[in-house]
């Protein structure tokens, strides 16, 4: 009877120690699971970026002025085309605030001067900067279902529910005053966006990028400094030839930035095999980013990429918005919009001899400032270049008067000198670094909090430029001053977000030359049938293993 009893003791102990092992394993299984996952090394970017700098440092010290800026960005560019998110990585994000205050402190001579004919830039907020932190959930209310998709377009792509949501907003929500808006100014610019893109092979309906970029505004400022109808930062826009000078900044000259606009599109359309999408998602987060998430994903496809989660935001909203943008604009009416465009720009040409101020050149054809200015978009301090000819747009007609009245003006009084505030020369370094103040008019419904996070800066930055206490209230139509420096906000609009995203089924749009009309997604049936080849959206790529994908990568 004892020794039944001590067995049946033993076998209780050991089943109570198997219990006991088991909830241990899984205690650890768990406790692994919600392990963090490690943040990427970034100990060699920083001694790439470092290596830069320091050779940046020998060059200045030899006079060599300009090597020593072209190793300075070539730090700052290593760290910002890592594709890593600055936000996401505390280590990497102060290293590269401590080298851009380095920079500035080495870039900044306590003798510089500056010119008195400098003034304030005129700039405005880009639309993108509004549309780009819509999330989800504030576009779920606007996607009441019912609306249809018409008409034909000129390049694959395939819509999914986050396009309807951005085309009702458009259509029946806060963004149809915007629309319209863009509408209206696309007039100005359109005959010589589809010229140019037709020369540089790049799909017409592709110029509602420009609506979606900046309401189609030359002189639109990002709070990542990109700027310009196109919305090119100041690296690309160099890369593709727009020279940013202290006078000039080509990335709000319309017909220079759209040819740098349509290449670079043409070139991502070629680096992304012929996907359109792909190209566009890498036009707003660069193809590096892309090149990775398509790595990470295995398909070189946008709407998967954007599934997984595996672009920011600001680029899982940028495609749908120019999807829903390009579709209401080729079918204005169909979507309840009767818009006027405004009449192209006429002009003619004037080489101007030396530096020539634009108030004079409006006091001498008797026009008001706007008019030339408008015109002339990209000079920047409201003066042509000093030092060098410049070619100068005059209002259609106006030429021959023109040359007339300025044969007689005397050569000292061809720019009116106005020097620039105090504090703006306090703050200023040179061109490729330096702080910019640009005047930006107040809109209905800002604050001094809202203007503070559109451009990364503090609400006492702006308070103490504008000399305006910290509380005070905005009134619309006032002029603020608005510090903008670039080189340290060019990441600023770079997010990523995390969270459930729903699978859903994608539907096919076919080029207009096989005659075929959109499905109509909301009923899952042919709204009209024609014939057309059919073009699967969510194929696998061809550059899915990792040694395609590798290749892929500049």
């Amino acid at each position: 009877m004892s020794l039944a009893g001590k067995a049946s003791r033993s076998v209780v102990l050991l089943l109570i120690s198997l219990m006991l092992a088991g909830v241990a394993t899984q205690t650890e299984a768990f406790a692994q699971t919600k392990e963090p996952a490690l943040l990427p090394d970034v100990q060699p970017l920083i001694d790439r970026a470092e290596q830069a700098f320091h050779q940046g440092e020998e060059a200045q010290a030899k006079g060599q002025t300009d090597l020593a800026r072209k190793s300075f960005d070539q730090a700052l560019d290593t760290i910002i085309q890592s594709g890593i998110d600055l936000k996401t990585n505390p280590k990497l994000d102060a290293y590269y605030r401590s080298l851009l205050d380095r920079i500035h402190k080495f870039e900044a001579q306590p003798g510089d001067s500056h010119p008195v004919e400098d003034r304030q830039e005129a700039v405005e907020p880009a639309l993108l900067d509004e549309l780009s932190d819509i999330k989800d959930t504030e576009l779920a209310a606007d996607a009441s279902g019912g609306i249809k998709i018409f008409g034909r377009y000129d390049f694959n792509f395939t819509v999914a529910p986050p396009v309807f949501q951005f085309m009702n907003f458009f259509v029946s929500g806060r963004g149809r005053s915007t629309m319209v808006v863009g509408l209206q100014r696309s007039g100005r610019y359109r005959q010589m966006v589809e010229k140019i893109f037709k020369e540089e092979r790049v799909p017409l309906d592709l110029i509602w990028l420009a609506q979606a970029e900046s309401v189609w505004k030359p002189n639109a400022l990002s709070r990542a400094a990109a700027k310009g109808i196109w919305q090119f930062i100041p690296g690309t826009g160099s890369r593709y030839g727009l020279a940013q000078t202290q006078w000039v900044d080509e990335r709000s000259h319309p017909e220079k930035a759209t040819r740098a606009a349509a290449r670079y599109l043409r070139w991502l359309h070629d680096h992304f095999e012929g996907d359109w999408l792909l190209a566009m998602a890498a036009y707003n987060s660069g193809e590096n980013r892309v090149d990775n998430a398509i790595a990470r994903c295995g398909y070189a496809d946008f709407w998967e990429l954007y599934k997984r989660n595996l672009l920011p935001q600001e680029t899982r909203n940028y495609v749908p918005i120019i999807l829903s943008i390009i579709i209401i604009s080729n079918n204005q009416k169909r979507y309840g919009f009767d818009v006027k465009a405004d009449p192209p720009l006429n002009y003619e040409t004037f080489d101007l001899p030396g530096q020539t101020d634009l108030k004079v050149v409006a006091d001498l054809l008797g026009v008001p400032y706007e008019v030339i200015q408008d015109l002339n978009p990209e000079l920047r301090r409201g003066a042509s270049p000093a030092g060098t000819h410049y070619s100068i747009k005059l209002p259609k007609g106006m030429k021959k008067q023109f040359e007339i009245a300025y044969a007689d003006l005397p050569e000292d009084q061809r720019v009116r000198k106005i020097a620039p505030p105090a504090e703006e020369v306090a703050v200023r370094y040179r061109p490729t670094y330096r702080t910019q103040v640009a005047a930006y008019q107040v809109r209905r419904g800002d604050t001094m909090q809202a203007l503070a996070r559109r451009y990364g800066i503090s609400v006492k930055e702006i308070a103490r430029l504008n000399r305006m206490s910290e509380r005070g209230e905005l009134r619309k139509g006032q002029k603020v001053r608005i510090p903008q420096t670039l080189r340290a906000s060019r990441d600023n609009s770079r997010r990523s977000a995390r969270g459930h995203v729903s699978r859903y089924k994608e539907e096919r749009v076919i080029r207009s030359r096989y005659a075929a009309r959109v499905k109509d997604v909301s009923r899952g049936k042919d709204a009209t049938r024609g014939k057309g080849r059919s073009v699967s959206s969510s194929r696998k790529s061809k550059s899915s293993s990792p040694a395609r994908a590798s290749r892929r990568r500049r």
